[in-house]
C-alpha cells in the first residue's frame, strides 16, 4: 500500500483505498467508547497525535531534501546564481508579440519560477531586480515586491486611472516613498489622483532617468475638458541629475525648471497656458545640448517678441527626430530660431487659422515654413554634397475637401514587388513602390485648414510646399487625391514636370484625368505648354528654345483607384485621353514602358487589350467593377465560372479582400 495515498479520519492517518471501511469502523468505535470522556486518556492521545505529526513532518522534510539533492544533479542547477537571475529577469520582459494591454495574470506567469524548485525559489527571492517593478493592480503583491526589491532601482508604473482605487493609490504612495532609488516613474492618472500622488514629492531623485506623466489618456472627461495639471515648483526638489527622458501630456512644467537640463528625450503635449515666451523656450533648449528626440504639441511660442537686441537662436546638433504641432505662425517661429540637423527625421503639423487663398499671407507663410526646413536651407546656401538625405520618393496627398494637404518624403525607392494571387498564376498585383520602402519617411509636412473652397487652394499650397524642397533627385512621385476640383494640369506640370529623374509616377483617386492631361505638356523657354495649345507659367528647361515633354524620364505609370467613367456620361471617358497620352509620349520618344492598373472602376478586359496595343507591359489586377447592376451580375457569373475552374467547382467565399485592400498603399511616418 502506498504510504502517500492516505486520508485523515478522526485525526488518524488512514490509507485512502480502505477509507470507507476504516471510517465506519472508527466512527462506531468512537461513538461506543467512553475513553473520549476521560480527560487523561484524551490528553495522552493528543500527545501521541502530535508526536506522530512531528514525525510525519520530519519524513516529509527528508523527502524534500532528497528531491532537492536530486534536482541539484540536473544540469540547469549547476548554473551560477547570477546566470539564473539574469534568465529570470528575461522572463519578466513582455512578449513582443503580445499586446501592451495584456492582462496582469498573463504578465505575471513568470512567477512560477519561484515554485519550481527550492534552488530556484531561493535564487529568485534573493534577486532584488526581479521584484523592482511592483504590480500595483494587486496591492498585496506590491507591498511584498517593494520589500523584496531591497535597494534595487525601482520602476513605478501606473498605466491607467481606471484601477486607481484608494487602496491602489496608497500602495503607489508607498512606492513613491522610495524616491531616492526610483529609476523610472510612469504615472497615467486623473488630475485629482495625480495631485494626491505628487503633491508631497519634493525630495531629490538622484537615480531617476525616465519621467512619464499623463492625464490626457486617463479617461475621456480629463482628456477633453479638465485643466492640465501644474507640477509643483518644488517637484523632485528640482534635483534629478540623471534625468534624461521626460514625457508630459497635459502636465505643465515650468520652462526654467532645472529638471529640463541635459535631457536627451523631451515630449510635451498640451501643457496648457501659459505658453512659453521665445526667450524662455530658447533658454530651455539651450540647456539641452544632448537632445536627440523632441516632440512638442501645442506648446510652441506664439510670438517672436524678445528682450534681446539680436535674434535669439539655438542649435541642436544631436537631434535625430523632431515633431512639432501648432499653428502655422508658431511653426514658422520655431524653424526660424531653432537650427536642426538636415539629416534629422522631421514631422511638422501646422494649423492654418486663415484660408490659404491665392496671394494671401497664409500662402507666403507656408512657403516660409518650407524654406526654413533644414534640407531646404542647406540646399539654398551650398551647392556641394552634404550629409543631408536626398528626396527620392515623394507623396502628395489631399486630406479632403477643406481639410488640408500632406507632403511626405523618403530617401529611397523600393523596387516594385509583384504579388501573385491565388486566382490564376498569370494574375499579378504590383505593390506601390513606396509601400515596401526600407526606410520610413524622414520628412512629413501637414498643413490643415477649414474651408469649403478647394479648386485653387490645393494648387497654390502644393506649389508653396514643393518649390523650396530639393527635388532634383526625385525618382518616384505619388499623387493621392480624391477630389477632381482641387488640382489642374498646368500646376501639376509646372511643379513636377521639369524634374529630370522622375521615372515612376503613381496617381491615385479621381483626379487621374487632370494628371494624365499634364503628361502631354511640353516644357520649354516659353513655359509649360500642352500639345493642345494650353500654356502655363514659365519653367526651367535644360535646352532653351527646344521644348521637351513633361516628365522626360518617366517610364512607369501606375493608376490606382481611377474611375474610367468619372462623370457617368459615357463609358470609359478616360480610356481615349489615356491612349492619346501614351501615343503622344511614344511619338516624342518618352514612351511609358510599364502601365500598372489597380482597383480601377469602369475598366474591363477589352479596354486593357487596347492599352496593350500601345504599351507592351500592362499589369492589371483583373478587377472589373463600377458597372450597372446588370453588368455586375454578368461579371459575377464570369468570375464564378473562373473560380470553379480554379477550385474544382467548390464554393469559395470571401476571396479578394486580402488583395484589393488599400492597406498595401498606406504610408506612415513611423514616428
Amino acid at each position: 500500500m502506498n504510504s502517500q495515498d492516505s486520508r485523515i479520519v478522526a485525526g488518524l492517518v488512514l490509507p485512502s483505498s480502505s477509507s470507507c471501511n476504516y471510517q465506519n469502523h472508527f466512527t462506531t468505535t468512537i461513538q461506543s467508547s467512553d475513553f473520549m470522556t476521560d480527560t487523561t486518556s484524551k490528553n495522552a492521545c493528543e500527545t501521541q497525535f502530535d508526536q506522530i505529526d512531528q514525525e510525519i513532518l520530519r519524513y516529509e522534510e527528508a523527502v524534500r531534501d532528497l528531491k532537492s539533492r536530486r534536482n541539484l544533479l540536473a544540469p540547469i542547477s549547476k548554473l551560477p546564481a547570477e546566470i539564473l537571475c539574469a534568465i529570470f529577469v528575461f522572463c519578466t520582459l513582455p512578449d513582443p508579440l503580445t499586446p501592451t494591454n495584456y492582462a496582469a495574470d498573463y504578465r505575471w506567469r513568470w512567477i512560477t519560477v519561484t515554485h519550481t524548485s527550492r534552488l530556484w525559489r531561493n535564487t529568485a527571492l534573493s534577486c532584488p531586480t526581479l521584484w523592482s517593478k511592483p504590480e500595483f493592480t494587486k496591492t498585496e503583491w506590491a507591498y511584498e515586491m517593494i520589500r523584496r526589491s531591497k535597494m534595487a532601482p525601482l520602476t513605478i508604473e501606473v498605466t491607467s486611472n481606471y484601477w486607481l482605487t484608494p487602496r491602489v493609490v496608497d500602495a503607489v504612495s508607498e512606492g513613491l516613498k522610495h524616491l531616492p532609488r526610483i529609476n523610472e516613474l510612469h504615472l497615467s492618472a486623473s488630475r485629482d489622483n495625480m495631485d494626491k500622488l505628487l503633491s508631497g514629492i519634493n525630495s531629490p531623485a538622484p537615480f531617476l532617468r525616465t519621467l512619464y506623466l499623463d492625464i490626457g489618456r486617463s479617461d475621456y472627461y480629463y482628456h477633453s475638458r479638465a485643466e492640465p495639471y501644474i507640477l509643483p515648483e518644488d517637484f523632485l526638489g528640482g534635483d534629478a541629475s540623471r534625468l534624461s527622458h521626460i514625457e508630459l501630456t497635459r502636465c505643465h512644467l515650468r520652462w526654467d525648471s532645472s529638471l529640463l537640463r541635459n535631457i536627451s528625450f523631451l515630449k510635451v503635449h498640451n501643457p496648457g497656458p501659459p505658453a512659453p515666451t521665445l526667450d524662455q523656450f530658447i533658454g530651455a533648449l539651450s540647456g539641452m545640448p544632448q537632445l536627440e528626440i523632441l516632440d512638442l504639441e501645442n506648446t510652441l511660442p506664439g510670438t517672436s517678441d524678445t528682450e534681446h537686441t539680436e535674434k535669439p537662436g539655438v542649435s541642436l546638433p544631436r537631434l535625430r527626430k523632431l515633431r512639432t504641432v501648432g499653428s502655422l505662425q508658431e511653426c514658422a517661429i520655431f524653424l526660424e530660431h531653432v537650427v536642426v540637423p538636415s539629416n534629422a527625421t522631421i514631422h511638422i503639423m501646422a494649423k492654418c487659422s486663415d484660408i490659404p487663398d491665392e496671394g494671401s499671407p497664409t500662402i507666403q507663410l507656408i512657403h516660409d515654413v518650407c524654406q526654413r526646413l533644414p534640407v531646404a536651407r542647406e540646399t539654398a546656401t551650398t551647392s556641394s554634397a552634404t550629409n543631408s538625405p536626398l528626396i527620392k520618393s515623394l507623396l502628395v496627398q489631399s486630406m479632403g475637401i477643406g481639410s488640408g494637404l500632406i507632403v511626405e518624403a523618403w530617401n529611397s525607392v523600393a523596387k516594385s514587388r509583384p504579388t501573385t494571387t491565388a486566382l490564376t498564376p498569370s494574375r499579378e498585383i504590383s505593390l506601390n513602390p513606396l509601400a515596401t520602402a526600407p526606410s520610413v519617411g524622414w520628412l512629413k509636412l501637414e498643413f490643415t485648414w477649414q474651408s469649403a473652397v478647394v479648386r485653387q487652394i490645393h494648387n497654390d499650397v502644393v506649389v508653396a510646399i514643393c518649390r523650396p524642397l530639393p527635388l532634383a533627385q526625385l525618382r518616384h512621385l505619388h499623387i493621392r487625391n480624391g477630389y477632381q476640383d482641387s488640382v489642374n494640369s498646368p500646376t501639376f506640370a509646372r511643379t513636377f514636370g521639369t524634374l529630370p529623374k522622375v521615372n515612376s509616377l503613381t496617381v491615385e483617386g479621381t483626379s487621374t484625368y487632370e494628371f494624365v492631361d499634364a503628361l502631354n505638356y511640353h516644357t520649354g523657354s516659353q513655359g509649360a505648354t500642352g500639345y493642345n495649345g494650353l500654356a502655363s507659367s514659365s519653367s526651367s528647361n535644360p535646352n532653351p528654345g527646344r521644348p521637351t515633354l513633361a516628365f522626360p524620364a518617366l517610364r512607369t505609370l501606375k493608376l490606382l483607384e481611377a474611375d474610367f467613367d468619372r462623370d457617368h456620361e459615357a463609358e470609359n471617358t478616360l480610356l481615349e485621353p489615356l491612349m492619346d497620352c501614351l501615343m503622344h509620349r511614344y511619338e516624342h520618344k518618352s514612351e511609358i514602358h510599364k502601365l500598372i492598373l489597380e482597383r480601377c472602376s469602369h475598366l474591363n478586359s477589352e479596354d486593357v487589350a487596347e492599352l496593350q496595343g500601345i504599351v507592351a507591359d500592362v499589369d492589371w489586377d483583373h478587377i472589373e467593377c463600377g458597372y450597372s447592376d446588370t453588368e455586375d451580375e454578368d461579371m459575377d457569373d464570369e468570375f464564378d465560372d473562373e473560380m470553379d475552374d480554379v477550385f474544382g467547382g467548390e464554393a469559395y467565399f470571401g476571396y479578394g479582400a486580402s488583395y484589393i485592400s488599400s492597406d498595401e498603399d498606406m504610408m506612415f511616418m513611423g514616428f
